[in-house]
């Protein structure tokens, strides 16, 4: 555990230094998931919560930025600033909620096609999906995600050794933060953080990493 939480640590901070928070709080999240899945003892859990804790504190005082510290402020309370940090987070709840239950129709979207909605093809896009293809289609898009992830879960019973039963629980783990993290923060339960929705957010590096962790996942399935 020390020695997995030492390279993580190297990790993070180096991803910390970009800075990209949303990304480093990924990677402890992957590692944190990993250790309470293979079964880490109580104790040694609630030490690592306590330490990041600690860290999450100081962090706050000697190294998050400000645009940093606003995000989380204005994730709190996005009235203190509705034309400047507050905006996203307003414009995304009012796309998700006008969608209802059928949406306004693919191309039709206010919030979006409007460019009231920022960063629409990135951060954003499960609010323009919610808002055009409303809650039918959110739905639609969830079944498939379960798919794939049903599809894993099942692979990981076939692996005959723990490298690859680790690697493909690791890469799932990934998809579902980014996936928990991206919706979140589109209907105001997460701050924003700049997390991609996989598969749906434009992009590019990210995408080719996301279909390199596939591939890799689907090479430890077939070599069972």
């Amino acid at each position: 555990m020390i020695l997995s939480g030492v390279f993580v640590f190297i990790l993070v901070f180096l991803v910390l230094l970009q800075p990209d928070f949303g990304s480093a709080l990924v990677l402890i999240g992957i590692w944190m998931m990993m250790l309470i899945i293979i079964g880490i003892k109580r104790l040694h859990l609630l030490s690592i919560i306590a330490v990041i804790l600690v860290l999450a504190f100081s962090s706050w005082f000697f190294f998050l930025q400000d645009y940093q510290k606003n995000r989380i402020l204005t994730f709190i309370d996005p009235s203190r600033d509705p034309l400047g940090q507050g905006y996203n987070i307003t414009q995304a709840s009012i796309a998700v909620g006008s969608g209802q239950l059928v949406g306004r129709g693919l191309g039709y979207g206010s919030q979006s096609q409007l460019k009231f909605l920022p960063e629409s093809q990135t951060d954003f896009i499960f609010a323009v999906i919610a808002e055009e293809l409303g809650f039918i289609g959110v739905v639609i898009i969830l079944f498939f995600w379960l798919i794939f992830f049903w599809r894993l879960i099942r692979g990981l019973k076939t692996c005959s050794n723990d490298f690859g039963v680790f690697l493909v629980l690791g890469i799932s783990l990934l998809f579902i933060i980014h996936i928990f993290v991206n919706i979140g923060m589109n209907i105001g339960l997460a701050p924003v953080t700049g997390i991609s929705l996989p598969f749906l957010s434009y992009g590019g590096s990210f995408l080719i990493s996301s279909l390199f962790m596939v591939g890799l996942a689907q090479s430890v399935i077939i070599r069972k």
